[in-house]
């Protein structure tokens, strides 16, 4: 309902949010939101303002955390995630509703921030290929995509690369089409990708060799 989504804006909700804490739970003390005054879930969250994260990923040479996102009809996002960003979700968004109108969720909810004060998307599907996981290439089998994102979709079937510099796209690429809807996709120890394929109610793993 609406309520969920106006709580993608509220920090003490954990809606729509990513979230960073340490792997035994502690919660670090350079989070954006972390004084002790706000309130406890408010303290993990590093940023906020998503529809839906599908991925998260951290850059092998860089150290930044970049997500793939699911927009409504149109919209789909790669972002770059940085400390205290909001990524605009249900105000500003670059899709459309379902029924092929302007999406009013946020203006309906009586949210009011400039665009300015938004992190808006490096990388923008529309229409929209359901977005899925990704990851960064890092291995010796295909020595020309090193640290570019492999990226898979569900509705559209397709698998993308996408070379990132200097946060800016500069290379797109269609790798694979009418495959299967792509859940996963991983890097081996053997350098080669790995796909998670979903048909119907089964699935299967695919490997992605260069020769």
């Amino acid at each position: 309902g609406k309520a969920t989504y106006d709580w993608v804006q509220w920090l003490d909700k954990p809606t729509g949010k990513i979230h960073r804490v340490r792997a035994d739970g502690v919660i670090p003390e350079d989070n954006p939101f972390r004084p002790a005054e706000t309130a406890s879930t408010a303290r993990t969250v590093w940023s906020y303002g998503h529809r839906a994260p599908q991925g998260l990923a951290r850059h092998p040479g860089t150290g930044e955390i970049w997500s793939t996102e699911m927009g409504p009809r149109g919209g789909d996002e790669v972002n770059l995630i940085v400390r205290g960003g909001n990524y605009g979700w249900p105000l500003y968004t670059n899709g459309l509703d379902y029924d092929g109108e302007a999406v009013t969720i946020g203006e309906d909810l009586g949210l009011d921030f400039p665009i300015e004060e938004t992190v808006e998307p490096v990388v923008d599907f529309t229409p929209a290929p359901a977005i899925s996981s990704f990851t960064f290439y890092a291995g010796d089998r295909f020595p020309k995509w090193e640290h570019d994102l492999i990226v898979g979709s569900l509705r559209a079937r397709t698998l993308y690369r996408l070379r990132l510099r200097d946060g800016e796209l500069i290379e797109r690429e269609t790798l694979l089409t009418d495959l299967a809807r792509i859940r996963d996709v991983e890097i081996g120890a053997d350098g080669l990708v790995y796909l998670l394929l979903e048909h119907g109610e089964i699935g299967s793993i695919v490997r992605l060799d260069p020769s």
